[in-house]
């Protein structure tokens, strides 16, 4: 699996990088096979506020999935993304096994 990291006013660290590897490896042997997933952190000001906004779009047998989270942190925002992005893979995997039960 090729994984594509994009940051925006951001400086991804080695650390940030292996997590999100290992997050995205444990997707693929739970869902996969996952073809390429790409990860963007983009920190944001607004109104005196600090924002992580975090992307992650995985390509998985012909289907694209996305999930977008935000949060105070990079760290918040990218564990909020990847939980989004495990739910939205749990509910296309169970209902690919159902159309093929019937």
């Amino acid at each position: 699996m090729e994984i594509k990291f994009e940051g925006r006013q951001v400086d991804l660290g080695d650390e940030l990088r292996q997590r999100v590897q290992k997050r995205f490896d444990s997707l693929d042997k739970r869902f996969g096979p996952i073809t390429h997933a790409r990860l963007s952190v983009e920190k944001m000001a607004h109104k005196n506020e600090q924002r992580a906004v975090v992307k992650a779009i995985v390509n998985i047998a012909g289907n694209t999935l996305t999930a977008t989270r935000d949060a105070p942190t990079v760290m918040n925002a990218v564990n909020d993304t990847l939980d989004t992005l495990t739910q939205e893979l749990q509910t296309y995997v169970e209902k690919k096994n159902k159309e093929h039960r019937h």
